[in-house]
């Protein structure tokens, strides 16, 4: 059937712990995306800011001396009809269920930004730290919960994914054990005597591919140092046997944050409130060109 995995791409999967499908999705759909992740940004500050409280959606920092960055927005799907019927298209489904052998159960989604804003934003409380991942896997975090170790995240790059983004890097094979990690300031990391830190390989995807991993795969991100963002739409997935409860992990985030989202809208309507951010837009078609 149409997006299901043959057994040549089941089989590299199974033997290196992720797999990429290269054009999978159209530009039109990746264009509608990225207005979607500009609108769920949008929507995050400026909601912050009107309540006076960070959005326990979002995921900012500082680097240094230099610009405020957008590390992550989660969980999104709430926020965006049109997430959510990616979340449904058979173009991830297939070969999701494929990869996990049945029906499988959303367990959560975001956007990884790595989005450096031009101007700085006042009002909203930014950590000190770098806007790199940490090399580590994500069962590391997921195991808190309880979930089981087969596990696969998909993930679709909106922008290009270039050396000097600060691309997806892999550890092909590292999927078959898990390592223990250590907490440090960007997050948990593989103990450094467990595996290679300066190792693996960066994925290079172009915008509307996506690269599918499983959750014990160890993988990092070096940082943005390009002028433009680097956003994965990320969706997780379980198998729905296991009996695990769909968006147990993101729902109660998304129940404290929608009153808060509400009374922003609210404030707007009362003209209590003006929108003060706006996403930077980028020329996605001239960078083609250029290539």
């Amino acid at each position: 059937m149409a997006h299901e995995l043959t057994e040549h791409q089941l089989r590299s999967y199974r033997d290196n712990g992720f797999l990429v499908l290269q054009g999978q999705f159209a530009p039109d759909d990746v264009r509608r995306m990225r207005e979607e992740a500009d609108g769920i940004l949008e929507l995050s500050i400026n909601s912050s800011l009107a309540n006076r409280r960070k959005s326990g959606r979002l995921n900012i920092c500082r680097v240094g001396d230099g610009p405020q960055v957008i590390r992550r927005i989660q969980p999104i799907i709430d926020l965006s009809l049109f997430l959510t019927q990616i979340g449904a298209d058979d173009r991830l489904m297939k070969p999701v269920e494929s990869v996990l052998g049945g029906e499988a159960g959303l367990m959560e989604e975001k956007i990884t930004y790595k989005q450096h804003l031009p101007d700085p934003v006042d009002g909203i409380e930014c950590e000190a730290m770098e806007d790199r991942f940490a090399v580590h896997s994500d069962w590391a975090y997921y195991r808190d919960q309880g979930y089981p170790q087969n596990l696969v995240s998909t993930a679709i790059a909106l922008d290009d994914c270039t050396p000097e983004s600060g691309p997806l890097r892999i550890w092909p094979g590292s999927h078959t054990e898990h390592r223990e990690h250590e907490r440090t300031e960007v997050g948990r990391q593989v103990l450094p005597h467990l595996i290679d830190l300066n190792g693996g390989e960066d994925v290079l995807l172009p915008a509307g591919s996506m690269i599918m991993f499983h959750s014990m795969l160890v993988h990092a991100s070096r940082p943005n140092v390009s002028a433009r963002p680097r956003r994965l739409l990320i969706y997780s997935h379980f198998l729905r046997s296991t009996g695990f409860v769909v968006d147990a992990r993101n729902g109660p985030l998304r129940l404290r944050e929608a009153p808060w989202e509400w009374q922003y809208q609210r404030l707007k309507q009362r003209g209590e409130f003006k929108d003060v951010f706006k996403a930077p837009r980028f020329d996605h078609a001239a960078q083609a060109a250029a290539k």
